[in-house]
This record gives structure tokens, sequence and C-alpha cells, in this order.
């Protein structure tokens, strides 16, 4: 009795052997006839069965057959299996653990590298379609696969940063972008949005750094210069946005931006130096602000900033000389300082009346026009300029 019992579970695991056999045989004879639905069927069993599935080939045959719908053409079938190049590529990766002696290591290697490049696609189109949660996780398979056969991808990594950034998740975005650079994508822009985003969370030293960190392995670049002088500015570091601005000129001299912003500087030096009540240093620093922003012109003459500033300039200029003279207490004395301060002040209506000419719905610009109009008494065009103010308003 013993002996009949043990006989019949023997046949019983022959049967279900045979079957899952028969299983791997159908899906591959359907997935060679392009039903791939009905290869599913059968290879799914065929991979949960003791025997089968620590078989090298019944993987094989599974990631052939979710590929074939991964990458083929009929959207419904992809409709039906929307993990399928996941569901491929881990086969494959399967297989490849199962293949003691690498018969098919070539083969499941270039069926995962036509996989990496559908999963880098599949981001991208999701990334298009603002579905950042599933961009990034099909950029994580795309990387997932790459390292399968010994790669590193680094444009899905960088992709997944973007795809974190879009969706709002700085932290993410940037420890995404930090792996990019350690896994070798040299490109200055990865430490510009680093930078970026850490600029965004009020990290202006951290932004700082980063640039700093981008110039040491790409020096000279002229837009990570720009960026860290921005942020020197921002933290109230101009001697060292100074100093930053200055090799960018030295770089690039005919840069009309950047003389204006160096222009900048010197103004807010000047600034600095008027609180001091160092009238000296006062002086000093409007010319070289002056002469910066000439050079601007010279090299822009369409750059509004420039003109706008070097009027300010002039306005600055001549309130340092009013204040001169108001402890003057000689008559004789006293007019002639306001007359020095007066042609001073004056200087700045050309340059206004440009800025406005580049751009007249500027507020401030007409602003200033209408009290140098009334300064000069030039009623008509004090008048005009009050009406486009009014309309503005």
């Amino acid at each position: 009795m013993k002996k009949y019992i043990l006989t019949t579970v023997t046949m019983a695991f022959g049967m279900v052997a045979t079957a899952q056999n028969a299983n791997v045989v159908n899906a591959f004879n359907y997935m060679k006839d392009g039903q791939y639905a009905k290869a599913v069927e059968f290879i799914e069993p065929a991979t949960q069965d003791a025997k089968t599935g620590l078989s090298e080939k019944t993987w094989r045959y599974r990631g052939d057959i979710y590929r074939a719908i991964a990458l083929g053409t009929d959207e419904a079938l992809k409709g039906q299996f929307p993990d399928a190049v996941e569901k491929a590529a881990e086969s494959y990766m399967k297989a490849n653990e199962l293949d003691a002696k690498g018969a098919y290591k070539r083969e499941n290697a270039q069926a995962l590298a036509a996989l990496q490049g559908a999963s880098l696609n599949a981001g991208n189109d999701a990334f298009g379609k603002k579905d950042y949660q599933g961009a990034v996780a099909r950029y994580r398979m795309s990387e997932k696969i790459a390292k399968s056969f010994g790669q590193v991808d680094t444009n899905a990594i960088f992709n997944r940063a973007l795809a974190y950034e879009s969706a709002g998740d700085a932290p993410n975005a940037i420890s995404s972008y930090r792996e990019a650079i350690a896994a070798g994508y040299s490109k200055p822009e990865v430490y510009r949005y680093i930078a970026s985003l850490q600029r965004k969370g009020d990290d202006l030293n951290g932004a700082i750094a980063t640039s700093r960190e981008g110039l040491a392995r790409f020096p000279g670049n002229k837009d990570l210069m720009l960026d860290e002088m921005q942020f020197l500015l921002a933290a109230d570091r101009s001697d060292e946005a100074e100093a930053s601005v200055k090799a960018a000129l030295d770089k690039d001299p005919s840069n009309a931006v950047l003389w204006s912003v160096l222009g900048g500087l010197y103004d807010k030096k000047a600034g600095i130096a008027a609180e001091a009540k160092d009238l000296t240093a006062v002086d000093e620093w409007y010319k070289k602000a002056e002469g910066a922003y000439l050079k601007a012109i010279e090299i822009d003459p369409k750059l509004f900033d420039a003109y706008f500033n070097v009027g300010v300039v002039y306005n600055n200029r001549a309130a340092s000389e009013y204040e001169k003279c108001n402890s003057i207490k000689d008559d004789a004395q006293y007019m002639k300082c306001k007359k020095v301060a007066d042609d001073i002040y004056l200087k700045a209506v050309p340059f206004f009346e440009k800025a406005h000419e580049l751009n007249p719905t500027d507020m401030q610009t007409i602003q200033q026009l209408i009290k140098l109009y009334g300064k000069t008494n030039d009623q008509a065009k004090y008048a005009a300029m009050k009406e486009k103010l009014a309309k503005l308003q």
C-alpha cells in the first residue's frame, strides 16, 4: 500500500513537470506565431514552477515575449501589459543569473540594451506628459538595466534629476544631479541646476560653493561665473563679487552686461562711502561706476540698464555735491558749489531720455525725467512726461 501511494505521488510530480515543460513550449510557439497575450498565459505559470522556474530558458522566453510586446506597435497590447518593459528586463536579468555557462549572455545583453533605450524613451514620454513620478520610475529602470550589463546610464540619472526638479522635489533633484556628476555626466549645467535649487532654498552659501565647484571643473565658463557673481551679490559679499566680475571680464571683455554689473558694484561702494562720510571715496567710486556704465553703453548702445544707471550715478553724485554745499556759509562760495552740483545733476538728462526711448513704459525713468524737466523749467517736456505717467498708473 505504501509502495502504491509513493508510486502515485511520483507519477503526479512527473505529470506536473511535464505540464510545465509543455507550458514553456506552448509559450514559445505562441510567441513565434505573434500571439503574445496567449504566450503570457503559458509562460507565467512556468516561472512559478519549482523546476521550470529554475530554467534559464523559461526566463529567456519570458523576456522575449514581454520584449516583443514592449517594443512592438500594437498599442492595445501595450495597454494590456503596461509593465512589459520592466518584466522583460527582469526576465533577462534572471536568465543571466541562471545561465551558468553564459551561453546566452551576449543575446541577453543585446535584448537588455534595446529595453534600456525603450525605458529611457518611456521616461521621456512620461516627462512630456508631466507624469514626473512615472518618469522617475522608468528612468530608474533604465539605470537598473544598464547596470545589469556593466554600464551606467548617465542620461537616465540626469533626466531623473530633471523630473524631480519639475515635480518640485528639490532634495531628490539635488541628490540626483549629484549622482549624475559622480557617474560622469560632465556638463557645466548640472552645477548650475544644483546651485539654482540651492538659491531657491535660500542656501546662498551652498549655491556659491556649487558654482565654484563647477568652475574648478570648467574653468572660465561664463555662465558659471555669472551665477557665482549673482549669488555673491545676493549674499552681500560685494568684494568677492567684484573679483568674480573682473575674472569674468578677463574671459569676456566685450560683455556689456558684465560692465554694467561692475558699475553697479562701484555704485554700491560709493553708497557705503557716503554713509561713512568719506566724500573723497564717494567721488572715486562714482567715477569708476560712471566709467563702467559708459563702457557697457559703448559695447551695447541699446542696453537700457546702463543708461538708466548712469543717470542714477549723476543723481547720486549731485546729491553728494549738494551735501557739501549745505555746509558752506559764504553765499558766493555756496552758489559756486551749487552750480557744480546742478551741472552734474543735469548730465543725467540725455541718459534718462535714451533709457526712456529704449523702454517707454518704465515708470522710474519717467519719474526721473519729470524731476529733471522741472529743474530745467522745460514745461512742454515736463507736461508730456506727467501725461505719460498718468496713463501708466
